[in-house]
């Protein structure tokens, strides 16, 4: 072959990789923006979006994440933020579309299905609602978690490169001890790069790093290297944790991440043994609850069908050393089974505290459900490396059994051909099964995408209700606010009593959509921060949460009730089309409005001893209270 023949050959493989990759990338856009699109859609100011919108304040560096800070500042105008809506989340989109390349580039063998699939299953996920919901944190919240991932890849000894077949991430000969430390170094700032974005996004690195021990790439790959790849990862993700530590004693500010960021006691053995349980009880509660029956249901299926395609090809070799070698040789093949099997076991059962890492050390974690976000990689990690990896070792079988012509030709011939026919029906249900996963991801994005654009809608609508009645009565709802503490300086303190009704038309998908459920947030609650950020959209400037216990106990006990049932009613009662109104789609938007508009009905208003009530209750609960 000359030297022309082979340039051209080399052309012609770079120009299919180069249409290979467009097509994972553009394939991954679709899948993933069909979650992203209706939720971008909704132009919702979601919760932490408020009151930066309102202040314009950054705030990310008194919750220890210089990075994201740094990275909004770069989207930002000086120091104040403003909100450029869509764009992080749109940006976000894109970064984790183009995660499926990395993939694609570090796990030989797989395929553009199965890569779209499973990058589209790490980042639509049930717990992946809030994420994207933010306007301004979905960025720095997909920039940890794409650097975990990274961290994570990074680490692998092999993978695509320019030349197919060519290590990525090897260690080439004469090239000096950079390439040997360069890895490491890379996943350790990426991993610190991930802290200072978002700090659960470590949970990732190590759910990822037990399915990198439990779908290790080669058959030849021996449990200690296995066990010292662990270590090496465990060592990394230690010491970004200890150098994060300083940036969170120097940036950790405010009582609510103080109390939330303490540690559990590690001097007193049994305070920490019954604190890490009743985290762990917390922890997978929440994990029921968010995921649902039928969710729940098709991600037990897939990671059972994962770990069955991952040891369908570990039996055969097992069993010809077995039966070829000496009875030493068959002892020590027991006691290695033996060690395996138990590695897998422990390996598998520490999966579940990975999920949330070291937030189980915390004395009053908050477990919110955007704090979950190593539940995507766990499913999605696990597809694709475990088809990565039956990929490869399928390959390295088939060949050792051409090489191998003995006596037993016969039976080494008809194992890779039964395991083929074995494995190929498995692959595809399993594909099945990811795919519907993802359908039903893709239908809890569309539900709350709808839920929050109603409760955001309705909220709003109650809160200029509120704001107008209150300036009819003549309360103080004007003042100036301190610039540097965002505080009003001529605070008017609010007190809700009771809960206002959820949207109606945010009611049914609450009900029944578990994701829904539990992340839809109802402003107008007791002791919620949100319904002063609603009242302050409405116009309320100086409105503030009242703190006073004593205060709050004495008004509860003193306030009258809202005059009737209205407001409880008109939510709970199913609402009906009005007779004579086209049902065409460009008039949906608006029957809705006025459906809100009219169902708002007014809570009990008072101005009593400085304080601004909001009551809620019924008469029912007012006879309880008093």
């Amino acid at each position: 072959m000359t030297r022309s023949q082979s340039l051209s050959q080399a052309c012609d493989a770079a120009d299919v990789r180069r249409r290979q990759a467009w097509r994972i990338l553009l394939a991954s856009l679709v899948v993933i923006g069909l979650g992203l699109v209706p939720l971008i859609a909704t132009h919702a100011l979601y919760l932490d979006d408020m009151s930066r919108a309102l202040d314009g304040y950054f705030g990310w560096m008194l919750n220890a994440r210089p990075a994201a800070e740094g990275i909004m500042r770069l989207l930002g105008f000086g120091d104040v933020l403003v909100n450029i809506a869509p764009l992080p989340q749109l940006a976000a989109w894109g970064l984790a579309a183009g995660m499926a390349l990395a993939w694609w580039r570090w796990l030989p063998g797989l395929s553009l299905v199965g890569c779209v699939a499973g990058n589209a299953l790490i980042w639509l996920t049930p717990f992946t609602l809030q994420n994207f919901s933010y306007v301004f944190d979905s960025l720095p919240m997909s920039v940890a978690l794409a650097s975990a991932i990274l961290a994570s890849l990074v680490l692998r000894p092999g993978g695509k490169s320019g030349v197919e077949g060519e290590p990525a991430g090897g260690i080439s000969e004469g090239r000096g001890p950079w390439p040997v430390w360069q890895p490491p170094l890379s996943a350790l700032l990426l991993l610190l790069l991930a802290l200072c974005c978002y700090q659960p996004a470590l949970n990732a690195f190590l759910v990822l790093s037990l399915l990198e021990a439990l779908f290790a790439g080669a058959a030849s790959t021996s449990l200690w290297s296995r066990w010292r790849m662990l270590l090496q990862r465990g060592t990394l993700a230690f010491v970004a944790l200890l150098l994060y530590l300083p940036i969170t004693r120097l940036l950790v500010a405010g009582e609510y991440s103080q109390q939330h960021g303490q540690m559990l006691p590690f001097a007193d053995p049994q305070a920490l043994l019954a604190g890490l349980e009743h985290n762990l009880t917390v922890v997978l509660g929440a994990l029921r609850e968010g995921l649902g029956q039928v969710t729940l249901l098709l991600s037990l299926l897939l990671l059972v069908g994962v770990a069955l395609l991952r040891l369908l090809p570990r039996g055969a070799p097992v069993r010809q050393v077995e039966a070829a070698g000496a009875p030493e040789g068959r002892s020590r093949s027991t006691r290695q089974l033996s060690l395996q099997r138990m590695s897998w076991a422990l390996w598998a059962l520490l999966l579940v505290p990975a999920l949330w890492g070291p937030m189980l050390l915390l004395a009053e974690p908050v477990f919110h459900s955007r704090t979950l976000i190593a539940w995507g990689p766990l499913l999605g990690g696990a597809l694709m490396l475990a088809q990565s990896t039956s990929e490869s070792v399928s390959a390295s079988t088939e060949a050792s059994a051409t090489q191998s012509m003995t006596e037993a030709a016969d039976t080494q011939r008809k194992t890779p051909v039964r395991r083929r026919l074995t494995q190929c029906p498995l692959k595809q249900c399993l594909l099945i099964v990811a795919g519907l996963l993802l359908v039903r991801h893709v239908v809890i994005f569309a539900a709350w995408s709808n839920a929050l654009a109603a409760q955001q809608a309705h909220e709003t609508q109650l809160a200029r209700t509120l704001v107008a009645q209150a300036r009819e009565q003549g309360l103080p709802l004007d003042s100036p606010r301190d610039a540097e503490r965002y505080q009003s300086r001529d605070a008017l303190p609010v007190l809700v009593l009771g809960e206002a009704p959820v949207a109606p038309l945010a009611r049914v998908a609450r009900q029944q959509v578990a994701a829904v459920g539990q992340n839809l947030v109802a402003a107008f609650t007791p002791d919620n921060y949100w319904a002063v950020v609603r009242l302050r959209l409405a116009g309320a400037s100086a409105v503030t949460l009242l703190r006073d216990e004593a205060l709050k106990a004495r008004l509860r006990a003193h306030s009258s009730c809202a005059p009737s049932d209205a407001v409880s009613q008109s939510s709970d009662q199913p609402t009906s089309q009005p007779t004579g109104q086209s049902s065409a789609p460009s008039s949906v938007q608006s029957q809705a409005l006025s459906q809100v508009q009219s169902q708002v009905q007014s809570p009990a208003l008072s101005l009593q001893e400085g304080v601004w009530v909001i009551d809620f209750r019924k008469p029912r609960q007012c006879d309880q209270a008093i």
